[in-house]
């Protein structure tokens, strides 16, 4: 694990990219190694998402006709 994470974290400061902050990149650089190692030892990982699947509303039917409606005019 802390392989990977300084991996990522090296990657992402040689890169320029801003994300390197979310790797630990503040306290690598002021506090040192052991000091960062035992932050990402204490980093709970992010939970991923779970995938929703939006469902249509009841009226779906009838919002849909009264956009329509509004829009209809405007092309014309």
């Amino acid at each position: 694990m802390a392989t990977a994470g300084y991996e990522r974290l090296r990657s992402a400061v040689l890169s320029g990219s801003a994300g390197g902050w979310r790797l630990g990149h503040g306290v690598l650089s002021a506090r040192g190694m052991v000091a960062w190692m035992r932050t990402i030892g204490e980093a709970a990982p992010a939970a991923r998402p779970t995938a929703v699947t939006p469902r249509p509303a009841a009226d779906a039917d009838q919002v849909v006709a009264v956009l329509a409606q509004m829009v209809l005019p405007l092309a014309a």
